[in-house]
């Protein structure tokens, strides 16, 4: 869970310390605090809200991102699913198992009469030593009713199916956090440019690992060895970092970790470019979140991860 600070009248987040930083710094160079009357609406003359030109952009912007999103999602299951395949292949039309067909011409020679006369061999040693009571019986037969080459195949695919899924999950919902660092671009990259904007979003991964080094701990590097110059972090790092703590300390970590990163980016922004712009970047969030949730639920999907992420903009 989220870490909090509890004291009288209820649970409240812990004030953040001032960053130990030069703004300037933070961002690359020497930032222009905008005006503080921009808003995300502006009120009519009836009362209620009205779009800005701004808000329209904010909309379709939203709208390819959702696209993109979408996009990734089906790449991700696509590699998943052919994870699944290359571990269980499913065997050929052409090689599956055909009985011998006995040719009708063949006939067997009769046994003697003898022979017939002994019956069957029995798979069972009656010369051998009986078993005391409540032994089990015979250990190899026993042996053959548990050995199901079949179901313990099948339990081994549901097994690393669950485990794949659960990696998806993870996978999408780090997706889903990605997009407060691009509203951030969205909102500043106008005002201060790309470079300054990518800049600030990357020095502050790396005050996050500062604070959280088990988490972040080469998470600005991709799997090609890349780094990463835009403020992201590598997914399956990250969830490598988490899983490496154990359960449940790594998901309460995490979740620690990502909150403390978004605050970080949210008060350089205010430090940087004024209270104004970062509460406005802040309202962009909550308004993607919020319609992401409402999507989701016409979709009839679960928004667990919705809910999570908007837990986060509730401690900024």
């Amino acid at each position: 869970m989220m870490q909090m600070l509890y004291l009288e009248g209820g649970p409240m987040r812990k004030r953040d310390e001032d960053l130990k930083i030069d703004i300037s710094d933070i961002f690359g160079g020497e930032v222009q605090v905008p005006a503080e009357t921009e808003g995300i609406a502006v009120e009519n003359s009836s009362g209620t809200t009205a779009p800005s030109e701004k808000d329209d952009q904010f909309q379709e912007w939203m709208n390819g991102r959702d696209e993109a999103l979408q996009a990734q999602t089906h790449e991700l299951e696509r590699k998943l699913h052919d994870t699944i395949e290359a571990a269980f292949p499913q065997a050929p039309d052409d090689q599956v198992a055909v009985i011998d067909e006995v040719p009708v011409e063949t006939v067997s020679e009769p046994l003697p009469a003898a022979e017939i006369a002994k019956g069957p061999e029995s798979p069972i040693d009656f010369s051998a030593p009986i078993a005391p009571p409540f032994m089990g019986g015979t250990p190899s037969l026993i042996q053959e009713a548990e050995i199901d080459p079949e179901k313990a195949a099948e339990k081994e695919r549901a097994e690393k199916d669950a485990e794949l899924k659960k990696l998806q999950s993870e996978h999408e919902f780090l997706m889903l956090y990605d997009e407060f660092r691009n509203i951030i671009i969205f909102e500043l990259k106008d005002l201060v440019g790309e470079r300054k904007s990518l800049t600030m979003l990357s020095r502050t991964v790396e005050l996050a690992r500062e604070q959280f080094p088990e988490i972040f701990r080469n998470t600005n590097w991709d799997s090609n060895g890349n780094l990463l110059e835009d403020g992201s972090v590598d997914g399956q790092r990250l969830i490598d970092n988490k899983n490496a703590m154990g359960q449940p300390k790594g998901d309460e970590t995490l979740d620690a970790a990502l909150s403390t990163l978004l605050r970080l980016r949210l008060q350089a922004v205010e430090k940087g470019l004024g209270t104004g712009l970062k509460n406005k970047i802040r309202a962009r969030m909550y308004q993607w979140v919020t319609e992401k949730g409402k999507k989701n639920s016409v979709e009839g999907k679960v928004s667990r991860e919705i809910q999570r992420l908007n837990g986060y903009i509730l401690l900024l």
